[in-house]
């Protein structure tokens, strides 16, 4: 269940350590020209790499990327001509010395890498963008909404994406920024129009998870590295009936090989559990656990899940919705975290960051969370406004 909303900095005893919750910054940190730029729900913006944090995020005509300072976060405006013309929407694979996105629009995708140059000790663009369009748009057709990437075992990259009412996946070919495979679908019967994907790496394979309202369920299918590209295992269901499924995917994986995914469901009932944390073990058995509750004030939304710590820690952070008609509507990001060996889902639930206005869209790394380092995510605004909250 969901308690009553606890608000401010606080000091909470886990049973992994003690973790310092520093209250969000009422102010941003940077500003962008488009609305809402740490969107979208299963996307990862943010990494850790050369000792600061990093962030990609769409501008007006491209995206551009960030660099975290002791001075304030600061634009690399020397990337911003290669990004130029590029679709901004980013989810990121990092590493020490180089950084992958896919980035969408609602027409084609784009698949653009960084890399750290040694001389200048700053990241410089690699070769040309692999770009992938799809097939001209009819009627009220809404295009692609999200796409996620990662890289395989034997190193080779996979995105996938929505579009008409399926799940596609492409693989690469050779490098990132070369020759990438035709689409593959990995569903069998259509979704809602609104579903989406998310592609995930595990120990040696590659998985996708995806909502399908019109089924009310929840899906995954895995590829073994091993295999050939095109062959895939058979459809998991995670879960089905009850109003399980909806549009909101996140997924992380833990040090032994896990899949967690934070999800929200369609019940939309006060009382009634938002939010499900599905759990996939190494054996490919799912366990789900309903969490956040509901209530006449606030409805849980977009959630997303981010690792670390030793021993590991979950951290399960969404937004809150205002909904008992306030005016001005004020809208917050809450927290919840546990110990990975005694998972629970149902401490109260914390506010991380209140501007008095709507923040919403919270994105985070890929990888678990660095040691010995500040921890941090990112959510913004209606006026792109970017703030940041600290987990440590």
């Amino acid at each position: 269940m969901m308690p009553k909303i606890v608000r401010g900095g606080v000091f909470i005893a886990l049973l992994f350590a003690t973790v310092c919750l520093a209250a969000g910054a009422e102010r941003p940190v940077f500003r962008v020209d488009v609305p809402y730029p740490t969107k979208d729900k299963p996307q990862s913006k943010l990494w850790f790499a050369r000792g600061t944090w990093w962030a990609w995020l769409p501008v007006r005509g491209g995206s551009g990327v960030w660099r975290r300072t002791d001075q304030g976060w600061q634009r690399q405006a020397h990337l911003d001509e290669a990004l130029k013309g590029l679709p901004g929407q980013a989810d990121v694979w990092a590493d020490e010395d180089t950084a992958t996105a896919v980035l969408v629009a609602l027409d084609r995708l784009a698949v653009a890498g960084l890399r750290w140059d040694r001389g200048s000790q700053r990241y410089e663009a690699d070769t040309p963008p692999a770009t992938f369009r799809t097939p001209p748009l009819e009627g009220k057709e809404g295009g692609i909404e999200t796409a996620t990437i990662a890289r395989d075992g034997r190193g080779r990259w996979w995105v996938a994406y929505n579009f008409r009412r399926d799940m596609f996946v492409r693989h690469s070919m050779g490098s990132v920024t070369g020759e990438w495979s035709e689409p593959m679908k990995v569903n069998t019967s259509q979704a809602a129009a609104d579903d989406i994907c998310a592609i995930v790496a595990l120990p040696g394979s590659v998985g996708v998870m995806w909502s399908d309202q019109a089924q009310d369920a929840v899906f995954f299918r895995g590829h073994d590295d091993r295999a050939a590209p095109g062959t895939w295992g058979t459809i998991e269901t995670v879960e089905k009936g009850g109003k399980t499924a909806d549009d909101h995917i996140h997924l992380a994986v833990s040090r032994d090989g896990r899949l967690y995914a934070a999800t929200k469901n369609s019940l939309d009932s006060v009382g009634k559990p938002q939010q499900v944390l599905r759990v996939r073990d190494r054996r490919g058995k799912w366990t789900n656990y309903p969490y956040a509750l509901r209530t006449a004030e606030w409805q849980p939304s977009r959630p997303i899940v981010l690792l670390g710590g030793n021993p590991e820690a979950i951290f399960l952070i969404h937004t809150l919705y205002r909904m008992d008609g306030a005016v001005p509507r004020v809208d917050v990001i809450a927290w919840q975290t546990s110990n990975l060996s005694r998972l629970d889902v149902t401490p109260a639930a914390r506010i991380l960051l209140d501007i008095g206005g709507r923040p919403n869209d919270v994105t985070g790394s890929k990888r678990h969370l660095p040691p010995g380092q500040v921890w941090i995510v990112l959510a913004s605004d209606q006026a792109g406004n970017v703030y940041e909250m600290r987990l440590h």
